[in-house]
């Protein structure tokens, strides 16, 4: 900075006279204490100056957003074959044997399984959509306590089933359980959707 600089320059120059000149020694004393506390409050001054102020309390946060990659998967092969969705009826699949898997902790889940029918005489299954809800029955009254609805990739030919597994999604944090069960649990599951892509006609 430039009147950093003069300052030290005028501290060198009053030193200098006040060795040299025992005259003027008592003012260049002064001039160099009144200096060097110039150059301190500068120095303070521009610091303070690079600490970025903090956030206002009414401006949100910017978090990152989960990335669906089987959404957009699906969202790409709808356009190269519109007529995947259509091929399959939802009234043509359907879930049995629903099973929860539990979680690390009491009362909790951390996947859904289920055997997943193709009752379609003609397109095997390629991905289905679902609806899932848990209820907690506490004193043969139940509540929903939490639901989902995705989209999953499945291989199941005409007349056939496979066991699926659906992921329960983590809560607020990725540790944290996305509810926690005080009575019986009671597990919907329903398919909302269906493709079937490249579907080939059986003999």
């Amino acid at each position: 900075m430039k009147v950093e600089a003069m300052l030290w320059v005028l501290v060198l120059v009053s030193l200098a006279l006040a060795i040299v000149s025992p005259k003027y020694r008592k003012y260049g004393l002064v001039v160099v204490g009144l200096s060097i506390v110039g150059i301190v409050a500068i120095i303070v001054l521009a610091r303070n100056d690079e600490i970025p102020a903090p956030t206002p309390l009414g401006v949100p946060i910017q978090q990152s957003k989960r990335v669906d990659f089987e959404q957009s998967h699906i969202e790409k092969l709808d356009q190269l074959d519109p007529q995947a969705r259509n091929r399959i009826n939802v009234s043509e699949i359907r879930f049995d044997s629903i099973a929860p898997s539990t979680g690390t902790e009491p009362g909790t889940f951390e996947s859904i399984r289920a055997r997943l029918y193709n009752d379609s005489a003609r397109f095997a299954l390629s991905d289905y959509g679902y609806y899932l809800a848990v209820q907690d029955c506490i004193a043969q009254t139940c509540t929903t306590i939490y639901d989902q609805r995705g989209l999953e990739s499945a291989s199941v030919p005409p007349k056939q089933a496979r066991d699926v597994k659906i992921a329960i999604h983590a809560g607020e944090t990725q540790r944290s359980p996305a509810f926690k069960l005080l009575g019986t649990p009671k597990v919907i599951l329903v398919p909302s959707e269906t493709r079937a892509y490249q579907a080939a006609s059986t003999p």
